[in-house]
């Protein structure tokens, strides 16, 4: 029989594949609780929102005018390596990122002081309207330590408080705080601010700052070919935000104007170093031809050699431009010569006419100004830095021996026309000795002069190229915010909140799946046993015994009557009427599946009798309220007969008990008397259907002692209760066959926790189909018997 079972059950089991139904059933069974998560994480997303800072993105575009110095010999200069360097402007990129002109905005902008009103959850930034402002008397580079400041305003008196120290002033007072001498200047007469007592002051360093906004701060090269930067910054305050980025543009133009003035700098530095010596020596000529006159008493030497002079004017004017070039040459070899002028711009105004020394000078400075940008990004040992300063000094030997070979190519012409001045000479000679001595003093005197002016007009000119530079930048886009605040994105802290509150209680409920070890649905009684579901029963309120009486008309008392159906069906011979119910373990509602489902039999018209054969911890006789000193113990000791054991158990007619009577000492031993077998054999001539109520099988042995005089074994099984373990233990017994058509019984399911059990047959049309809560299927039971 137990081989014809077995099949029909297995024709109604679904396979065990996942599917998403099924997943998304687990999933439902729990909304409640993803329902509150969800609604959480919203709710804390709408906190946050609502009191936390947002971020305005300020943008900015500017244009990189690319700069080549065009030397009129530019092609022999790219043939000898020494071609004009390129405006990189990768190079102004990371200028744009240097600490250096960020500091220059923090402290010309007192970023590095800041101002607010504090809040009991959120402090408010301010900026602009600031109802009073502390100015540090020493520069902001002194102050190294950070500090926070309370301000409380009270009838125009400043209370200033810091650590445990407190002082007042009023505006226009100098204050000492730990970071220095700062002047407080008050600005209250708008009364924007009137309802407001207090204020939180925060001094920092100004590198702490600068990096801040560093941090925020992205520069980006859109095209190479274009030379378009983009800037962007990230600020709290979208006035502060585009102030700044305004002021980083003026900086770094100011900077770039410094760099390219710094070629004239150098050069009107030594102009002017040249100016003070050639004024002194003309100064001593001319003194010498003042002592020269007032010793000779001379009046008018001009007139008696201007013949003279007139005569040696074109040879003397010439070689004075000479002697002058000449000098000039010698100052720049000795300026070059000294190492101490090796990272210094040479000055490129002095030079002349001379064209292939004037590109030389022209892409040394451009070298040097390129070193100068890398090493605000760079250190000394950068392979970059080095390769700039391999080609400086190339360029600096050829400067070198350039103006060797030029200056020696002067003192040639100097030489023939000095030459040529000797040969006046000697009809200067002619003259008397005082007019000559005084056209020696002369000549030097107006070479001197020559000299002086030259200078002087290339001070000038110096002074006029510089006033005319301008910056390679150019501003395409000024700085703007961009509107809503980019952080935090609403939308998106939403979509995260509501993400969480799923995955929350998602891995909660993954994590308790995954580490349950006891049976919860109807997949894990599939996965561990194939022994058939006959029932599932719902849970009931706790102290409800007796659930199926004559008028019941609850789901759980369908079930016990679906149930019922399904034994009958079972035990289709007339001579089968045992079924004995057994579990794995104590309390998983063993007495109450007897009681109710001898009730259901009963209901239908039957004999049903009850015999309580947990004789280890019976209950059916506490649950009935009945007298449970007599039973199966005094029956099998001899004490009592049949007939005085078998009680009504007052449920309904036609459903009587026997209890188990005292507890004995020997459950066992009891069972395994003959009067036991004699008892069922003579009990089955009475009764329609006898049900066994025995001690749990996982525990001992009684259960399998009274298995051969049953005909059907239910085992029963509580969600959330019995272990997945115990349903392998149950199912190796249902394999063995050492138990009759074993059955399952799932009991307190719960309603709530979805449609798994398919309790949304319940109604009306319920037996329309003769289909039980398992799925078992009477016609094809009745096929195959």
């Amino acid at each position: 029989m137990q081989d014809n079972i077995e099949p029909m059950f297995a024709d109604s089991r679904q396979t065990n594949n996942i599917n998403l139904e099924k997943l998304i059933s687990r999933l439902v069974n729990y909304w409640p609780s993803i329902l509150i998560s969800v609604l959480v994480a919203l709710l804390f997303a709408f906190g946050y929102l609502r009191y936390v800072t947002p971020q305005y993105l300020i943008k900015a575009r500017v244009l990189v005018k690319s700069e080549k110095t065009q030397a009129p010999n530019g092609a022999l200069l790219e043939e000898l390596g020494m071609a004009p360097a390129a405006s990189n402007v990768e190079n102004e990129v990371e200028i744009f990122k240097s600490r250096i002109l960020m500091q220059r905005v923090v402290e010309d902008m007192d970023l590095h002081i800041q101002y607010f009103i504090p809040g009991a959850v959120k402090t408010t930034s301010l900026y602009n309207d600031i109802p009073f402002t502390i100015i540090p008397v020493l520069p902001d580079s002194s102050i190294k330590t950070y500090q926070q400041y309370t301000v409380n305003i009270v009838n125009n008196i400043f209370t200033i408080r810091y650590n445990d120290t407190s002082l007042k002033a009023v505006s226009g007072d100098t204050v000492v705080l730990p970071q220095g001498r700062f002047i407080l200047k008050g600005n209250l007469t708008d009364g924007t601010y009137n309802d407001v007592d207090e204020f939180l002051v925060t001094i920092s360093p100004v590198e702490g700052i600068a990096d801040s906004y560093l941090g925020s701060l992205v520069v980006e090269l859109i095209n190479r070919q274009i030379n378009i930067i983009n800037l962007s910054l990230r600020d709290v305050i979208a006035n502060r935000g585009e102030d700044v980025l305004s002021k980083l543009i003026e900086v770094y133009q100011l900077a770039n104007v410094d760099d390219k003035n710094e070629v004239a700098n150098g050069t009107i530095s030594f102009i002017e170093d040249r100016l003070n010596l050639v004024t002194g020596e003309l100064g001593t000529v001319e003194r010498s031809i003042e002592h020269f006159k007032s010793t000779n008493k001379i009046t008018d030497v001009e007139a008696q050699s201007k013949l003279l002079l007139d005569n040696t004017g074109n040879n003397l004017q010439e070689l004075t431009q000479k002697e002058i070039q000449l000098r000039v040459l010698e100052s720049l070899e000795k300026y070059i010569q000294d190492n101490n002028n090796i990272r210094r711009i040479m000055p490129a105004t002095l030079i002349g006419e001379d064209v292939t020394l004037v590109g030389i000078v022209s892409d040394y400075n451009n070298l040097q100004l390129q070193r100068q940008k890398l090493m605000l990004t760079y250190t000394e040992n950068s392979p970059y830095v080095k390769n700039v300063d391999i080609q400086l000094e190339d360029l600096r030997q050829g400067m070198k021996n350039y103006i060797t070979s030029l200056r020696r190519g002067y003192q040639v012409t100097v030489n023939e026309l000095r030459a040529r001045a000797g040969i006046i000479e000697n009809d200067i000679r002619q003259v008397p000795s005082k007019e000559r001595q005084y056209l020696e003093f002369a000549r030097q005197q107006h070479i001197k002069q020559e000299l002086y002016l030259f200078l002087l007009k290339k001070r000038e000119e110096t002074a006029i190229s510089k006033s005319a530079t301008v910056s390679n930048l150019k501003i395409v886009d000024p700085s703007r915010n961009t509107g809503a605040p980019v952080f935090p994105v609403r939308t998106r802290i939403y979509l995260m909140a509501f993400v969480v509150g799923l995955i929350v209680p998602g891995i909660r409920i993954v994590i308790k799946e995954l580490f349950n070890n006891r049976v919860s649905s109807k997949a894990d009684i599939e996965s561990g046993t194939n022994m058939p579901i006959l029932a599932e029963i719902a849970s009931v309120a706790d102290g409800q015994s007796i659930v199926v009486r004559k008028d019941s008309k609850t789901i759980v008392a369908e079930q016990f009557r679906a149930l019922r159906t399904n034994i009958q069906f079972m035990l289709t011979d007339e001579t089968e009427k045992v079924v004995m119910i057994t579990s794995s373990m104590s309390g998983e509602g063993k007495s109450f599946i007897s009681i109710n489902l001898a009730s259901a039999i009963a209901l239908s018209g039957k004999k049903v009798l009850l015999i309580e054969l947990d004789l280890r911890k019976p209950k059916i006789a506490q649950h009935l309220q009945l007298n449970n000193q007599h039973g199966f113990s005094t029956y099998a000791i001899g004490k009592d007969a049949i007939d005085a054991i078998i009680i009504p158990s007052g449920v309904t007619d036609g459903f009587d008990i026997i209890a188990s009577g005292p507890i004995p000492p020997n459950p066992a031993e009891l069972i395994m008397l003959p009067k036991t077998q004699q008892l069922i054999n003579e009990l089955k001539q009475k009764y329609d259907y006898i049900l066994l109520d025995t001690a749990p099988v996982g525990l001992v042995t009684d259960a399998q002692l009274l298995s051969p005089y049953s005909d059907a074994v239910i085992y029963l099984l509580r969600q959330g209760y019995t272990y997945k373990q115990q349903l392998k233990a149950a199912d190796t017994l249902y394999k063995s066959g050492k138990m009759k058509r074993m059955g399952l019984v799932v009991n307190d399911v719960e309603i709530n926790k979805g449609s798994e059990y398919g309790y949304g047959k319940y109604g009306s049309g319920y037996y329309d189909d003769e289909v039980g809560t398992s799925g078992f299927n009477v016609n094809k039971f009745i096929k195959r018997k």
